[in-house]
């Protein structure tokens, strides 16, 4: 989650990305909290994945 966080901090396009992304998901109702967690994975992974891929 480290890596995570040093990578939106270094990169603007991304931490746009999640944001937009987070406010998306936050404006749903969700009968469980976990449905808003599960919601936001598939762009945790596309950001990760920018982050790894820099790290190379």
């Amino acid at each position: 989650m480290l890596a995570f966080r040093d990578w939106l901090r270094a990169n603007a396009a991304d931490r746009e990305l999640y944001v937009r992304t987070k406010r998306k998901l936050a404006a749903q109702d969700w009968k469980y909290m976990q449905q808003y967690a599960d919601a936001k994975t598939a762009v945790v992974k596309e950001i990760m994945a920018h982050a790894e891929t820099a790290a190379l």
